[in-house]
């Protein structure tokens, strides 16, 4: 009898020092703290649209890196652009996410401590799945992950068309930045 209840016991904190454990490995972006950004900058015309609706999921034990990026939630400085990225260049009803699940070089940060990284990983967009390296800032600081990162895609790499007539207005090749703050994960 007390050599089970000893082992249920230790088979208990066991469990609970695993969750524990478990949880404070798991960091979510903020509640609309995470922004991602694209610049277009070509001959005639300068688009800079922003994203305040994507969750990241950052396991810092393992490096795992995840986000999922609704694309309709993109927002310009006007409606006819936001209507154009949406219809005829994303084709958000077809393709609704723009998804990137990586690992990251770097794991568990220190209080304070500002690191630079790369989350190696494969993006999918308008339905082309593509590896994609990506280097950026992790800073820990009161508990939280403050991460930050920019790179280039190249729109024809995910069969992303420009039209002749638009050439001058639209680059090839965009500027994608990340800033989010991401806090330990709380089982509700």
């Amino acid at each position: 009898m007390i050599k089970k209840t000893l082992l249920l016991f230790v088979s208990f904190t066991f469990h609970l020092i695993s969750f524990k454990s478990f949880s404070q490995d798991i960091y979510v972006g903020k509640e609309k703290s995470t922004t991602i950004t694209f610049l277009s900058v070509a001959p005639l015309e300068k688009i800079t649209s922003t994203n305040k609706a994507a969750i990241p999921v950052f396991n810092s034990s393992t490096g795992d890196f995840q986000i999922r990026i609704p694309m309709r939630q993109f927002e310009f400085q006007n409606q006819q652009m936001k209507e154009h990225f949406n219809e005829n260049f994303v084709e958000s009803e077809k393709y609704p996410y723009c998804v990137f699940k990586g690992k990251s070089n770097v794991t568990n940060f220190e209080e304070g401590k500002e690191y630079t990284v790369t989350i190696s990983g494969i993006i999918e967009l308008h339905g082309v799945k593509k590896e994609l390296s990506v280097t950026g800032q992790v800073k820990k600081q009161n508990n939280s992950l403050f991460m930050n990162a920019s790179f280039d895609i190249v729109l024809a790499d995910f069969n992303i068309e420009i039209p002749k007539l638009l050439s001058d207005n639209i680059a090839k090749q965009v500027k994608v930045t990340f800033n989010s703050e991401l806090v330990e994960y709380k089982k509700k």
